[in-house]
Protein backbone atom coordinates (compact mmCIF):
# COMPACT_ATOMS: atom_id res chain seq x y z
CA UNK A 1 0.00 0.00 0.00
CA UNK A 2 2.90 2.67 0.89
CA UNK A 3 4.76 1.80 -2.25
CA UNK A 4 1.42 2.25 -4.51
CA UNK A 5 0.87 5.87 -2.57
CA UNK A 6 4.39 6.23 -3.01
CA UNK A 7 3.88 5.69 -6.81
CA UNK A 8 0.36 7.81 -7.04
CA UNK A 9 2.67 10.38 -5.59
CA UNK A 10 5.19 10.74 -8.59
CA UNK A 11 1.74 10.55 -10.69
CA UNK A 12 0.23 13.27 -9.13
CA UNK A 13 3.12 15.25 -9.13
CA UNK A 14 2.33 19.23 -9.95
CA UNK A 15 4.29 20.64 -13.06
CA UNK A 16 6.32 23.00 -10.75
CA UNK A 17 7.95 19.51 -9.61
CA UNK A 18 8.26 18.98 -13.50
CA UNK A 19 11.59 18.78 -15.45
CA UNK A 20 12.76 17.94 -18.68
CA UNK A 21 15.44 16.25 -20.03
CA UNK A 22 17.71 18.84 -20.66
CA UNK A 23 17.41 19.81 -17.06
CA UNK A 24 17.86 16.26 -15.87
CA UNK A 25 21.49 16.29 -17.77
CA UNK A 26 22.24 19.30 -16.04
CA UNK A 27 21.65 18.04 -12.54
CA UNK A 28 23.93 14.95 -13.54
CA UNK A 29 26.80 16.98 -15.56
CA UNK A 30 26.65 19.13 -11.80
CA UNK A 31 27.05 16.14 -9.32
CA UNK A 32 28.68 13.32 -11.08
CA UNK A 33 31.93 11.80 -9.85
CA UNK A 34 33.00 10.14 -12.50
CA UNK A 35 33.29 13.91 -14.55
CA UNK A 36 34.68 15.43 -11.50
CA UNK A 37 37.45 12.61 -11.09
CA UNK A 38 38.33 13.24 -14.92
CA UNK A 39 38.22 16.72 -14.36
CA UNK A 40 40.57 16.59 -11.87
CA UNK A 41 42.99 14.14 -13.57
CA UNK A 42 43.44 16.70 -16.12
CA UNK A 43 44.19 19.34 -13.45
CA UNK A 44 46.57 16.62 -12.12
CA UNK A 45 48.25 16.75 -15.72
CA UNK A 46 48.40 20.42 -16.11
CA UNK A 47 50.36 21.11 -12.68
CA UNK A 48 52.70 18.52 -13.95
CA UNK A 49 53.69 20.58 -16.78
CA UNK A 50 55.32 23.10 -13.58
CA UNK A 51 56.90 20.33 -12.22
CA UNK A 52 59.34 19.67 -15.36
CA UNK A 53 59.91 23.37 -15.56
CA UNK A 54 62.42 23.46 -12.66
CA UNK A 55 66.61 23.00 -12.41
CA UNK A 56 67.53 19.51 -10.51
CA UNK A 57 67.81 19.67 -6.64
CA UNK A 58 71.41 22.48 -6.21
CA UNK A 59 74.15 20.47 -4.72
CA UNK A 60 75.90 21.42 -1.35
CA UNK A 61 79.24 20.25 -0.25
CA UNK A 62 81.37 20.27 2.88
CA UNK A 63 84.04 18.51 4.55
CA UNK A 64 87.13 18.73 6.81
CA UNK A 65 90.33 17.70 6.06
CA UNK A 66 91.37 15.08 8.54
CA UNK A 67 95.14 15.20 8.25
CA UNK A 68 96.41 18.62 7.36
CA UNK A 69 99.35 18.81 4.78
CA UNK A 70 101.69 21.80 6.20
CA UNK A 71 102.33 24.18 2.96
CA UNK A 72 104.53 27.10 2.80
CA UNK A 73 101.28 29.16 2.09
CA UNK A 74 99.23 27.87 5.40
CA UNK A 75 97.22 24.52 6.11
CA UNK A 76 93.89 23.79 4.62
CA UNK A 77 91.19 23.87 7.16
CA UNK A 78 87.88 22.82 5.59
CA UNK A 79 86.34 22.75 1.94
CA UNK A 80 83.05 23.55 1.12
CA UNK A 81 81.16 23.73 -2.75
CA UNK A 82 78.11 23.96 -4.84
CA UNK A 83 77.42 23.20 -7.65
CA UNK A 84 74.17 22.80 -10.28
CA UNK A 85 73.41 20.08 -13.33
CA UNK A 86 72.15 22.20 -16.28
CA UNK A 87 70.26 20.86 -18.96
CA UNK A 88 71.25 20.95 -22.43
CA UNK A 89 69.89 23.69 -24.47
CA UNK A 90 65.97 23.28 -24.96
CA UNK A 91 65.12 20.04 -23.13
CA UNK A 92 63.17 22.09 -20.57
CA UNK A 93 60.74 23.20 -23.30
CA UNK A 94 61.10 20.00 -24.85
CA UNK A 95 59.73 18.05 -21.77
CA UNK A 96 57.19 21.05 -21.08
CA UNK A 97 55.86 20.52 -24.43
CA UNK A 98 55.46 16.08 -23.56
CA UNK A 99 53.48 17.33 -20.68
CA UNK A 100 51.21 19.53 -21.53
CA UNK A 101 50.69 17.20 -24.80
CA UNK A 102 49.90 14.65 -22.48
CA UNK A 103 47.54 16.98 -20.34
CA UNK A 104 45.24 17.89 -23.41
CA UNK A 105 44.63 14.32 -23.84
CA UNK A 106 43.05 14.54 -20.34
CA UNK A 107 40.35 16.59 -21.98
CA UNK A 108 39.30 13.92 -24.29
CA UNK A 109 38.57 12.07 -21.31
CA UNK A 110 36.49 14.38 -19.45
CA UNK A 111 34.35 14.34 -23.20
CA UNK A 112 34.39 10.96 -22.75
CA UNK A 113 32.74 10.71 -19.23
CA UNK A 114 30.29 13.48 -20.24
CA UNK A 115 28.90 11.50 -23.07
CA UNK A 116 28.65 8.55 -21.36
CA UNK A 117 26.86 10.06 -18.20
CA UNK A 118 24.61 12.12 -20.89
CA UNK A 119 23.65 8.80 -22.47
CA UNK A 120 22.81 6.75 -19.18
CA UNK A 121 20.80 9.46 -18.38
CA UNK A 122 18.83 9.49 -21.61
CA UNK A 123 18.34 5.60 -21.20
CA UNK A 124 17.25 6.04 -18.00
CA UNK A 125 14.83 8.83 -18.47
CA UNK A 126 13.32 7.18 -21.73
CA UNK A 127 12.35 3.38 -19.49
CA UNK A 128 10.91 6.41 -16.69
CA UNK A 129 8.92 7.58 -19.59
CA UNK A 130 8.18 3.94 -20.97
CA UNK A 131 6.51 2.70 -17.39
CA UNK A 132 4.94 6.40 -17.15
CA UNK A 133 3.01 6.30 -20.25
CA UNK A 134 2.28 2.15 -19.40
CA UNK A 135 0.67 2.95 -16.58
CA UNK A 136 -1.62 5.53 -18.32
CA UNK A 137 -2.40 3.28 -20.81
CA UNK A 138 -3.34 0.58 -17.98
CA UNK A 139 -5.69 3.61 -16.02
CA UNK A 140 -7.30 3.80 -19.19
CA UNK A 141 -8.48 0.49 -20.49
CA UNK A 142 -9.00 -0.59 -16.95
CA UNK A 143 -11.71 2.30 -17.05
CA UNK A 144 -12.98 1.00 -20.25
CA UNK A 145 -13.25 -2.99 -18.53
CA UNK A 146 -15.15 -1.11 -15.95
CA UNK A 147 -18.15 0.36 -18.34
CA UNK A 148 -17.63 -3.13 -20.27
CA UNK A 149 -18.18 -4.98 -17.33
CA UNK A 150 -20.88 -2.56 -16.01
CA UNK A 151 -22.56 -3.22 -19.62
CA UNK A 152 -22.55 -6.72 -19.53
CA UNK A 153 -24.07 -6.81 -16.32
CA UNK A 154 -27.16 -4.72 -17.04
CA UNK A 155 -27.24 -6.55 -20.11
CA UNK A 156 -27.14 -10.11 -18.19
CA UNK A 157 -30.84 -8.75 -16.17
CA UNK A 158 -32.19 -8.25 -19.67
CA UNK A 159 -30.64 -11.64 -20.69
CA UNK A 160 -28.97 -10.36 -23.88
CA UNK A 161 -25.40 -11.13 -22.38
CA UNK A 162 -24.32 -14.43 -20.10
CA UNK A 163 -22.08 -14.62 -16.75
CA UNK A 164 -19.58 -15.94 -18.42
CA UNK A 165 -18.93 -12.74 -20.68
CA UNK A 166 -19.09 -10.67 -17.35
CA UNK A 167 -16.63 -13.02 -15.51
CA UNK A 168 -14.02 -12.79 -18.53
CA UNK A 169 -14.05 -9.19 -18.64
CA UNK A 170 -13.39 -9.75 -14.94
CA UNK A 171 -10.77 -12.20 -15.41
CA UNK A 172 -9.15 -9.42 -18.11
CA UNK A 173 -9.76 -6.81 -15.74
CA UNK A 174 -7.37 -8.75 -12.81
CA UNK A 175 -4.93 -9.34 -15.10
CA UNK A 176 -4.51 -5.81 -16.36
CA UNK A 177 -5.00 -4.71 -12.78
CA UNK A 178 -1.17 -7.02 -12.63
CA UNK A 179 -0.13 -5.22 -15.18
CA UNK A 180 -0.66 -2.18 -13.53
CA UNK A 181 0.73 -3.35 -10.33
CA UNK A 182 3.73 -4.69 -11.66
CA UNK A 183 4.66 -1.23 -13.80
CA UNK A 184 4.25 0.18 -10.50
CA UNK A 185 6.97 -1.56 -8.86
CA UNK A 186 9.38 -0.77 -11.88
CA UNK A 187 8.33 2.88 -11.94
CA UNK A 188 9.58 2.73 -8.32
CA UNK A 189 12.83 1.16 -9.08
CA UNK A 190 13.79 3.20 -12.22
CA UNK A 191 13.00 6.32 -10.06
CA UNK A 192 15.81 5.54 -7.46
CA UNK A 193 17.83 4.23 -10.39
CA UNK A 194 17.75 7.40 -12.43
CA UNK A 195 18.44 9.41 -9.26
CA UNK A 196 21.66 7.18 -8.78
CA UNK A 197 22.43 7.89 -11.56
CA UNK A 198 22.09 11.78 -10.99
CA UNK A 199 23.72 11.09 -7.71
CA UNK A 200 21.36 12.55 -5.27
CA UNK A 201 18.93 11.52 -2.86
CA UNK A 202 17.25 7.90 -3.52
CA UNK A 203 13.36 9.20 -2.89
CA UNK A 204 13.28 12.16 -4.70
CA UNK A 205 10.26 12.17 -6.81
CA UNK A 206 10.42 12.08 -10.60
CA UNK A 207 7.44 13.62 -13.18
CA UNK A 208 8.50 13.02 -16.94
CA UNK A 209 6.65 15.80 -18.88
CA UNK A 210 7.74 15.51 -22.34
CA UNK A 211 5.37 13.53 -24.54
CA UNK A 212 7.71 11.24 -27.20
CA UNK A 213 6.54 11.36 -31.13
CA UNK A 214 9.17 9.59 -33.67
CA UNK A 215 8.24 12.95 -35.69
CA UNK A 216 10.33 14.53 -33.00
CA UNK A 217 13.45 12.77 -34.51
CA UNK A 218 16.11 14.34 -36.05
CA UNK A 219 17.85 11.99 -37.98
CA UNK A 220 21.08 12.86 -39.37
CA UNK A 221 23.76 10.87 -40.78
CA UNK A 222 27.00 12.47 -38.82
CA UNK A 223 30.56 10.34 -39.18
CA UNK A 224 32.00 9.27 -35.94
CA UNK A 225 35.69 10.61 -37.16
CA UNK A 226 34.83 13.35 -34.11
CA UNK A 227 34.13 11.15 -31.15
CA UNK A 228 36.08 11.51 -28.80
CA UNK A 229 37.75 8.13 -28.59
CA UNK A 230 39.17 8.82 -31.63
CA UNK A 231 40.26 12.33 -31.36
CA UNK A 232 42.18 10.85 -28.38
CA UNK A 233 44.53 8.59 -30.17
CA UNK A 234 45.11 11.16 -32.91
CA UNK A 235 46.47 13.61 -30.00
CA UNK A 236 49.08 10.72 -29.01
CA UNK A 237 50.84 11.98 -32.05
CA UNK A 238 51.54 15.03 -30.71
CA UNK A 239 52.96 13.39 -27.28
CA UNK A 240 55.08 10.89 -29.52
CA UNK A 241 56.76 13.79 -31.29
CA UNK A 242 57.22 16.11 -28.47
CA UNK A 243 58.82 12.72 -26.65
CA UNK A 244 61.29 12.42 -29.72
CA UNK A 245 62.45 15.76 -28.96
CA UNK A 246 63.28 15.14 -25.54
CA UNK A 247 64.79 11.80 -26.35
CA UNK A 248 66.91 13.24 -28.88
CA UNK A 249 68.13 16.38 -26.31
CA UNK A 250 68.56 13.61 -23.78
CA UNK A 251 71.52 12.28 -26.13
CA UNK A 252 72.76 15.87 -25.70
CA UNK A 253 76.07 16.74 -23.44
CA UNK A 254 74.93 17.27 -19.86
CA UNK A 255 76.62 20.08 -18.06
CA UNK A 256 77.30 20.73 -14.50
CA UNK A 257 79.22 23.86 -12.83
CA UNK A 258 80.18 24.37 -9.65
CA UNK A 259 82.40 26.22 -7.55
CA UNK A 260 84.86 24.96 -4.36
CA UNK A 261 86.13 27.06 -1.57
CA UNK A 262 88.91 25.69 0.62
CA UNK A 263 89.83 27.86 3.52
CA UNK A 264 93.80 28.13 4.56
CA UNK A 265 95.16 28.89 7.54
CA UNK A 266 98.58 30.54 7.94
CA UNK A 267 101.89 29.56 8.12
CA UNK A 268 103.55 31.73 11.25
CA UNK A 269 107.04 29.99 9.69
CA UNK A 270 106.49 32.02 6.27
CA UNK A 271 105.94 35.40 5.02
CA UNK A 272 104.53 36.03 2.14
CA UNK A 273 101.42 38.13 0.32
CA UNK A 274 100.26 34.40 -0.25
CA UNK A 275 100.43 32.91 3.60
CA UNK A 276 96.52 31.91 4.69
CA UNK A 277 94.93 32.47 0.68
CA UNK A 278 91.82 30.90 0.53
CA UNK A 279 91.76 29.00 -2.50
CA UNK A 280 88.31 29.28 -4.69
CA UNK A 281 88.19 26.87 -7.60
CA UNK A 282 85.39 27.11 -10.55
CA UNK A 283 84.55 23.80 -11.97
CA UNK A 284 82.51 22.97 -15.55
CA UNK A 285 82.01 19.51 -16.38
CA UNK A 286 80.29 17.80 -19.31
CA UNK A 287 78.92 14.06 -19.69
CA UNK A 288 78.71 12.84 -23.15
CA UNK A 289 77.30 9.22 -23.82
CA UNK A 290 80.19 7.64 -25.20
CA UNK A 291 79.04 4.06 -24.73
CA UNK A 292 75.45 4.32 -24.16
CA UNK A 293 74.06 5.95 -27.82
CA UNK A 294 72.10 2.54 -28.35
CA UNK A 295 69.90 3.16 -25.18
CA UNK A 296 68.86 6.58 -26.78
CA UNK A 297 68.59 4.80 -30.63
CA UNK A 298 66.70 2.29 -28.71
CA UNK A 299 63.87 5.01 -27.45
CA UNK A 300 63.74 7.37 -30.41
CA UNK A 301 63.00 3.84 -32.49
CA UNK A 302 59.87 2.57 -29.80
CA UNK A 303 58.67 6.01 -30.34
CA UNK A 304 58.88 6.07 -34.10
CA UNK A 305 56.54 2.39 -33.87
CA UNK A 306 54.54 4.22 -31.54
CA UNK A 307 53.34 6.82 -34.27
CA UNK A 308 52.79 4.47 -37.24
CA UNK A 309 50.90 1.95 -34.52
CA UNK A 310 48.40 5.27 -34.22
CA UNK A 311 47.04 5.01 -37.71
CA UNK A 312 45.74 1.24 -37.00
CA UNK A 313 44.55 2.51 -33.66
CA UNK A 314 42.48 5.26 -35.23
CA UNK A 315 41.09 2.73 -37.75
CA UNK A 316 40.60 0.09 -35.55
CA UNK A 317 37.98 2.44 -33.30
CA UNK A 318 36.53 3.91 -36.20
CA UNK A 319 35.63 0.84 -37.12
CA UNK A 320 34.71 -0.42 -33.95
CA UNK A 321 32.13 2.93 -33.70
CA UNK A 322 30.67 2.50 -37.43
CA UNK A 323 29.50 -0.98 -36.87
CA UNK A 324 28.00 0.15 -33.74
CA UNK A 325 26.54 2.81 -35.31
CA UNK A 326 25.34 0.42 -38.09
CA UNK A 327 23.55 -1.63 -35.96
CA UNK A 328 21.83 1.25 -34.00
CA UNK A 329 20.76 2.97 -37.29
CA UNK A 330 18.87 -0.26 -38.49
CA UNK A 331 17.61 -0.61 -35.10
CA UNK A 332 15.79 2.92 -35.01
CA UNK A 333 14.93 2.13 -38.23
CA UNK A 334 13.28 -0.86 -37.78
CA UNK A 335 11.95 0.63 -34.39
CA UNK A 336 10.01 3.35 -36.56
CA UNK A 337 8.21 0.81 -38.52
CA UNK A 338 6.82 -0.96 -35.31
CA UNK A 339 5.72 2.20 -34.38
CA UNK A 340 4.03 3.53 -37.69
CA UNK A 341 2.86 -0.32 -37.61
CA UNK A 342 1.27 -0.20 -33.97
CA UNK A 343 -0.62 3.10 -34.94
CA UNK A 344 -1.98 2.27 -38.26
CA UNK A 345 -3.00 -1.59 -36.22
CA UNK A 346 -4.59 0.15 -33.55
CA UNK A 347 -6.34 2.56 -35.74
CA UNK A 348 -8.22 -0.18 -37.67
CA UNK A 349 -9.16 -2.07 -34.65
CA UNK A 350 -10.97 0.65 -32.87
CA UNK A 351 -12.57 1.03 -35.98
CA UNK A 352 -13.72 -2.46 -35.75
CA UNK A 353 -15.04 -1.62 -32.29
CA UNK A 354 -16.72 1.54 -33.24
CA UNK A 355 -18.57 -0.39 -35.86
CA UNK A 356 -19.60 -3.21 -32.81
CA UNK A 357 -20.86 -0.21 -30.79
CA UNK A 358 -22.98 0.97 -34.12
CA UNK A 359 -24.47 -2.50 -34.49
CA UNK A 360 -25.12 -2.74 -30.72
CA UNK A 361 -27.95 -0.07 -31.12
CA UNK A 362 -29.99 -2.68 -33.05
CA UNK A 363 -28.59 -6.11 -32.08
CA UNK A 364 -26.76 -7.88 -28.74
CA UNK A 365 -23.41 -6.74 -28.57
CA UNK A 366 -20.76 -9.51 -28.79
CA UNK A 367 -19.03 -8.83 -25.28
CA UNK A 368 -16.42 -11.48 -26.32
CA UNK A 369 -16.03 -10.26 -29.59
CA UNK A 370 -15.31 -6.72 -28.03
CA UNK A 371 -13.00 -7.85 -24.93
CA UNK A 372 -10.57 -8.95 -27.82
CA UNK A 373 -10.50 -6.55 -29.69
CA UNK A 374 -9.53 -4.57 -26.58
CA UNK A 375 -7.03 -6.27 -25.97
CA UNK A 376 -5.63 -5.87 -28.92
CA UNK A 377 -5.76 -2.33 -28.38
CA UNK A 378 -3.74 -2.83 -25.78
CA UNK A 379 -1.64 -4.93 -27.41
CA UNK A 380 -0.66 -2.34 -30.12
CA UNK A 381 -0.42 0.61 -27.57
CA UNK A 382 2.46 -1.49 -25.93
CA UNK A 383 3.84 -2.26 -28.90
CA UNK A 384 3.64 1.37 -29.96
CA UNK A 385 4.96 2.98 -26.86
CA UNK A 386 7.83 0.15 -26.90
CA UNK A 387 9.37 0.93 -30.19
CA UNK A 388 8.91 4.70 -29.25
CA UNK A 389 11.20 4.34 -26.55
CA UNK A 390 13.94 1.85 -28.49
CA UNK A 391 13.83 4.63 -31.14
CA UNK A 392 14.49 7.74 -28.88
CA UNK A 393 16.83 5.28 -27.25
CA UNK A 394 18.62 4.37 -30.45
CA UNK A 395 18.99 8.24 -31.35
CA UNK A 396 20.71 8.70 -28.23
CA UNK A 397 23.10 5.89 -28.88
CA UNK A 398 23.68 7.57 -32.55
CA UNK A 399 24.56 10.98 -30.70
CA UNK A 400 27.08 9.45 -28.77
CA UNK A 401 28.85 7.44 -31.44
CA UNK A 402 28.74 10.50 -33.55
CA UNK A 403 28.20 13.90 -31.75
Amino acid sequence: MIRTLFILLILLSTNLQAQTLSEFIVIAKQNNSQIAISTAKYEISKEKVNEVSNYEHTEFTFGMFASTPVTNVGAPVFSAGVSQNIPWFGTQESEKNVQEAKASIKVYDIALSEKNLIYQVKMAYYELYRKQTLSFIYDDNKLLLYKYENMALAALENNKATMSDVLKIRIQKNELHSNWFQNMNSMEYLNRNFNRILQRSLNVPLYITDSLSILDLLITNKPVDKHPSIEKIRAMKTVYESELIVVKKDKAPKINIGLDYILIDQNPNYIEASNGKDILIPKLSIAIPLFNNKQYVSQENQIILKEKMLIDEIENQKNILEIELERVNLELENAISRVVAAQKNREEVQRVIDINFKAYETEPLNYEKILGLQLQIIKYQILEIDAVVTAFISKAKIDYLTE
